[in-house]
Protein backbone atom coordinates (compact mmCIF):
# COMPACT_ATOMS: atom_id res chain seq x y z
CA UNK A 1 0.00 0.00 0.00
CA UNK A 2 2.91 2.25 0.94
CA UNK A 3 4.55 1.51 -3.09
CA UNK A 4 1.32 2.69 -4.66
CA UNK A 5 0.62 6.01 -2.38
CA UNK A 6 4.30 6.60 -2.89
CA UNK A 7 3.71 6.11 -6.72
CA UNK A 8 0.89 8.02 -6.60
CA UNK A 9 2.44 10.87 -5.40
CA UNK A 10 5.27 10.73 -7.14
CA UNK A 11 2.92 10.58 -10.52
CA UNK A 12 1.16 13.26 -9.10
CA UNK A 13 4.25 15.60 -8.94
CA UNK A 14 5.38 14.76 -12.42
CA UNK A 15 2.81 15.80 -13.76
CA UNK A 16 2.25 19.02 -11.76
CA UNK A 17 6.20 19.65 -12.96
CA UNK A 18 5.17 18.86 -16.65
CA UNK A 19 2.02 21.78 -16.67
CA UNK A 20 4.28 24.40 -15.06
CA UNK A 21 7.04 23.77 -18.15
CA UNK A 22 4.28 23.31 -20.42
CA UNK A 23 3.29 26.33 -19.64
CA UNK A 24 6.44 28.61 -19.62
CA UNK A 25 7.33 26.80 -22.88
CA UNK A 26 4.96 29.08 -25.31
CA UNK A 27 6.34 32.22 -23.70
CA UNK A 28 8.95 34.35 -25.48
CA UNK A 29 10.83 37.00 -23.87
CA UNK A 30 11.21 40.10 -25.54
CA UNK A 31 13.26 41.83 -23.28
CA UNK A 32 15.37 42.53 -20.05
CA UNK A 33 15.12 46.16 -18.52
CA UNK A 34 17.17 46.72 -15.43
CA UNK A 35 16.82 49.37 -12.87
CA UNK A 36 18.60 48.41 -9.66
CA UNK A 37 17.05 44.60 -9.93
CA UNK A 38 16.74 43.72 -13.65
CA UNK A 39 13.94 41.75 -14.74
CA UNK A 40 12.53 40.33 -17.66
CA UNK A 41 9.13 40.66 -19.32
CA UNK A 42 8.04 37.71 -20.74
CA UNK A 43 4.71 36.76 -22.64
CA UNK A 44 3.32 34.49 -25.04
CA UNK A 45 3.53 36.22 -28.70
CA UNK A 46 0.05 36.37 -30.38
CA UNK A 47 -1.04 34.24 -32.99
CA UNK A 48 1.16 35.19 -36.23
CA UNK A 49 3.28 37.23 -34.81
CA UNK A 50 7.04 37.68 -33.68
CA UNK A 51 8.83 40.18 -31.55
CA UNK A 52 12.05 42.44 -33.40
CA UNK A 53 13.80 44.44 -30.51
CA UNK A 54 14.75 48.24 -31.78
CA UNK A 55 16.39 50.16 -29.29
CA UNK A 56 17.22 48.59 -25.40
CA UNK A 57 18.83 50.83 -22.46
CA UNK A 58 19.01 49.88 -18.94
CA UNK A 59 15.23 52.27 -18.37
CA UNK A 60 13.71 51.33 -21.72
CA UNK A 61 13.11 49.39 -24.49
CA UNK A 62 11.48 49.74 -27.92
CA UNK A 63 10.52 46.88 -30.21
CA UNK A 64 7.57 45.64 -33.05
CA UNK A 65 5.36 42.45 -32.87
CA UNK A 66 5.19 42.23 -36.67
CA UNK A 67 2.85 40.40 -38.29
CA UNK A 68 1.71 38.75 -41.78
CA UNK A 69 -0.69 40.45 -44.18
CA UNK A 70 -4.08 41.75 -42.42
CA UNK A 71 -2.81 42.14 -39.23
CA UNK A 72 -1.74 45.63 -37.66
CA UNK A 73 2.20 45.82 -36.67
CA UNK A 74 2.51 46.97 -33.00
CA UNK A 75 5.38 49.04 -31.93
CA UNK A 76 6.54 48.19 -28.19
CA UNK A 77 7.65 51.07 -25.76
CA UNK A 78 9.00 50.06 -22.24
CA UNK A 79 10.31 53.07 -20.88
CA UNK A 80 10.88 54.01 -17.07
CA UNK A 81 9.58 57.49 -15.90
CA UNK A 82 10.92 58.78 -12.68
CA UNK A 83 7.38 60.42 -12.01
CA UNK A 84 5.77 57.04 -10.94
CA UNK A 85 8.48 55.61 -9.64
CA UNK A 86 6.68 54.69 -6.31
CA UNK A 87 3.55 53.44 -8.61
CA UNK A 88 2.98 49.88 -8.86
CA UNK A 89 -0.10 50.03 -11.54
CA UNK A 90 -1.77 52.30 -13.20
CA UNK A 91 -4.95 51.92 -11.28
CA UNK A 92 -3.09 53.18 -8.56
CA UNK A 93 -2.49 56.62 -10.32
CA UNK A 94 -4.97 59.30 -9.41
CA UNK A 95 -7.54 60.58 -11.41
CA UNK A 96 -5.97 64.15 -12.21
CA UNK A 97 -2.76 62.41 -13.33
CA UNK A 98 -4.82 60.24 -15.95
CA UNK A 99 -6.29 63.51 -17.28
CA UNK A 100 -2.26 64.95 -17.70
CA UNK A 101 -1.72 61.74 -19.57
CA UNK A 102 -4.70 62.40 -21.78
CA UNK A 103 -3.85 65.36 -22.36
CA UNK A 104 -0.44 64.74 -23.36
CA UNK A 105 -2.30 62.64 -26.06
CA UNK A 106 -4.23 65.55 -26.97
CA UNK A 107 -1.29 68.00 -27.33
CA UNK A 108 -0.06 65.25 -30.03
CA UNK A 109 -3.42 64.78 -31.77
CA UNK A 110 -6.34 66.84 -30.90
CA UNK A 111 -8.77 64.12 -32.36
CA UNK A 112 -7.70 61.14 -30.08
CA UNK A 113 -10.48 59.33 -28.57
CA UNK A 114 -10.08 57.52 -25.00
CA UNK A 115 -11.92 54.10 -23.66
CA UNK A 116 -10.91 52.62 -20.22
CA UNK A 117 -10.49 48.91 -20.19
CA UNK A 118 -8.80 46.36 -17.88
CA UNK A 119 -6.63 43.23 -18.71
CA UNK A 120 -7.90 39.87 -17.32
CA UNK A 121 -6.25 40.39 -14.17
CA UNK A 122 -8.12 43.87 -13.48
CA UNK A 123 -4.67 46.00 -14.62
CA UNK A 124 -6.34 49.41 -15.86
CA UNK A 125 -5.65 50.40 -19.59
CA UNK A 126 -6.10 53.53 -21.66
CA UNK A 127 -6.68 52.72 -25.11
CA UNK A 128 -6.17 56.07 -27.15
CA UNK A 129 -7.95 55.94 -30.31
CA UNK A 130 -6.81 58.16 -33.73
CA UNK A 131 -6.53 58.30 -37.48
CA UNK A 132 -4.40 55.27 -37.87
CA UNK A 133 -3.59 53.97 -34.68
CA UNK A 134 -4.23 52.70 -31.75
CA UNK A 135 -2.66 53.10 -28.74
CA UNK A 136 -3.07 50.42 -25.55
CA UNK A 137 -1.16 52.37 -22.44
CA UNK A 138 -0.61 51.43 -18.99
CA UNK A 139 2.10 52.16 -16.12
CA UNK A 140 3.46 48.91 -14.01
CA UNK A 141 6.61 49.43 -11.60
CA UNK A 142 7.17 52.92 -12.93
CA UNK A 143 7.17 51.96 -16.24
CA UNK A 144 5.05 53.28 -19.04
CA UNK A 145 3.93 50.56 -21.09
CA UNK A 146 2.57 51.54 -24.64
CA UNK A 147 1.22 49.20 -27.33
CA UNK A 148 0.85 51.07 -30.38
CA UNK A 149 -1.13 49.45 -33.74
CA UNK A 150 -0.99 51.11 -37.48
CA UNK A 151 -2.29 50.32 -39.65
CA UNK A 152 -5.77 51.30 -42.02
CA UNK A 153 -8.39 49.92 -39.97
CA UNK A 154 -8.58 47.88 -36.37
CA UNK A 155 -11.15 45.61 -35.41
CA UNK A 156 -12.29 44.79 -31.84
CA UNK A 157 -10.34 41.35 -31.89
CA UNK A 158 -7.42 43.11 -32.47
CA UNK A 159 -7.44 45.43 -29.40
CA UNK A 160 -8.72 42.42 -27.47
CA UNK A 161 -5.57 40.41 -29.32
CA UNK A 162 -3.49 43.07 -27.22
CA UNK A 163 -5.59 43.47 -24.20
CA UNK A 164 -4.83 39.94 -23.78
CA UNK A 165 -1.19 40.11 -25.24
CA UNK A 166 -0.94 42.61 -22.26
CA UNK A 167 -2.54 40.29 -19.71
CA UNK A 168 -0.64 37.08 -20.25
CA UNK A 169 2.54 39.52 -19.70
CA UNK A 170 5.21 38.53 -16.27
CA UNK A 171 7.65 40.27 -15.34
CA UNK A 172 10.26 38.00 -13.88
CA UNK A 173 13.14 39.30 -11.60
CA UNK A 174 16.13 37.91 -13.18
CA UNK A 175 18.97 36.78 -10.66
Amino acid sequence: MKRITALALSLIMILCAACVLAEDAGKNEIGTLKVGEAFSIQSRMPEGYTYMPVTETELNMVGILSAGAGKPAVTVSIAYNEEYADTERFNDVDEAVVEEIRDSFREADEEVTFEDLETAYGTRLLKVSGDGFVDIYTIYKGYELEFVMTGDSFTDADVQMMVDFISDMDFVTVE
